[in-house]
């Protein structure tokens, strides 16, 4: 007959070890991502499929593969209106063209005043001269201008003036204006100097006053009857004219009595 040992108490049931619910789990993880991704995977085009399939390859080691370029088939869109805002705000400016010279400025001018003058019917009246480096707006009067014996501008007269000085005071240019006058004893005035130099300054005077040019910028000169345009002094409406010598700043140097010479002797130009 067996006898228990004193002190020992009755055998305990054996542990249950659950060390194998951490694999499981483990495993269940494993296993729900690969569904998740296969499902993932389901909608996509053969060449995602691809890429994917490489990307997870080379991450696990298993395969080398190329670089894909996953920016391919996208198309680049031009800046919108924000993104050349913030170009602008971040200080970043356009490359700064070349200034323009002297001639390309008188161009300019010589354009503007044709296109006011072409408005307005009265291109006729006008002729155009470079001269000296300077533009030479010749405003041939008959009746566009002055009256015989008269200084007194016309309506028509200030109609074309006010298409010439709008453009010379927005090109920054200075404008020399030069009077004539036919080989005819005036009436009204002493010699034909007198008559000529009223006429350069009432020209200026209604530039100045009534347009807003700068007076620093506009000067008067009277030629008499010393310069009538070569080949028609007997055009005596031709020969009562003023001649506008326009400058720009780059010109400095170059006078309005230079600009406006006596025409050569040979010369046709008018």
């Amino acid at each position: 007959m067996s006898r228990r040992r004193k002190g020992k108490g009755a055998p305990h049931a054996p542990e249950m070890d659950e060390r194998w619910a951490v694999s499981y789990l483990d495993m269940m993880t494993v296993l729900f991502l690969t569904f998740v991704v296969l499902f993932s995977m389901s909608s996509i085009d053969a060449g995602k499929y691809e890429q994917l399939k490489n990307s997870l390859a080379q991450g696990f080691g298993q395969e080398e593969s190329e670089l894909n370029d996953l920016n391919s088939g996208i198309e680049a869109l031009e800046p919108g209106p924000e993104a050349v805002d913030a170009v602008e705000s971040s200080g970043e400016v356009a490359e700064p063209q070349p200034p323009q010279t002297a001639a390309e400025k008188l161009e300019d001018i010589q354009a503007g005043v044709q296109a006011n003058l072409t408005r307005t019917g009265q291109e006729s009246a006008v002729e155009f001269t470079h001269v000296n480096g300077a533009l030479v707006i010749r405003i041939l009067s008959g009746e566009t201008m002055f009256n015989p014996d008269d200084a007194s501008l016309s309506d028509s007269a200030t109609d074309l003036l006010a298409g010439i000085t709008p453009v010379v005071e927005a090109e920054g240019g200075s404008v020399a204006v030069e009077g004539h006058a036919d080989y005819r004893q005036p009436l009204n005035y002493e010699t034909n100097w007198e008559l000529s130099a009223d006429r350069a300054v009432q020209v200026v005077r209604h530039m100045v006053d009534a347009q807003g040019f700068s007076g620093e910028k506009a000067s008067a000169t009277g030629f008499g009857s010393t310069r009538p345009i070569e080949g028609q002094r007997d055009m005596l409406d031709r020969n009562r004219r003023v001649d506008i010598v326009v400058q720009t700043q780059d010109d400095a140097g170059a006078g309005a009595s230079g600009a406006a010479a006596p025409e050569d002797p040979d010369s046709d130009e008018t």
